[in-house]
């Protein structure tokens, strides 16, 4: 296990990295293309202005991290955890994340483009000033999501009826069976 190691502006390419445990560590702006990370502990690391394309992420824990003004480009994750990390202000471009876990996850200002979200739980996660326009969330569980006033956040989004019943008593609107 590596703790408090100062990795900022690594650039790593072609590589699988796995099995690696790093705490506190900072990867601030650095960059990674075509990594396959497989059973990672990147808790409460920094990983802000930090690169990733071409990377896959399996059963991968990022805990606390700080993803702040960071890039994912053509990511994909997996069976992971991403529970009160930071993707303030971050790209996620051509991004899946399936059967991953973002609760109390801070998204909020990011730029999503053809973001896919399969079996993700959402609970106590800020979407706050994030367009979530053209992302189906049907799938995924969703609680206490944190949204501005208006909640146009969710302009354009897809979510199942129940989902849709939540976010219209959110409003203040009474549901019938």
């Amino acid at each position: 296990m590596e703790a408090d190691a100062d990795f900022a502006l690594l650039e790593l390419a072609e590589s699988c990295v796995e099995g690696c445990a790093f705490s506190a560590c900072d990867f601030s702006r650095a960059t990674f293309a075509d990594v396959a990370f497989s059973n990672c502990d990147f808790s409460n690391c920094d990983f802000s202005e930090a690169g990733f394309t071409r990377c896959t992420f399996s059963s991968c824990k990022f805990t606390g991290a700080n993803l702040t003004e960071s890039m994912l480009r053509l990511v994909e994750m997996c069976d992971s955890t991403c529970a009160y990390a930071f993707f303030t202000k971050a790209k996620l471009e051509d991004a899946a994340f399936r059967a991953t876990d973002f609760v109390h996850a801070d998204i909020s200002e990011a730029r999503l483009r053809r973001a896919a979200f399969d079996d993700v739980r959402f609970a106590g996660t800020s979407f706050f000033r994030t367009s979530l326009a053209g992302v189906d969330l049907s799938t995924c569980q969703m609680s206490d999501i944190v949204l501005s006033d208006t909640m146009s956040e969710l302009r354009g989004c897809s979510m199942d009826l129940f989902q849709a019943a939540g976010i219209a008593r959110r409003l203040g609107v009474i549901v019938k069976d």
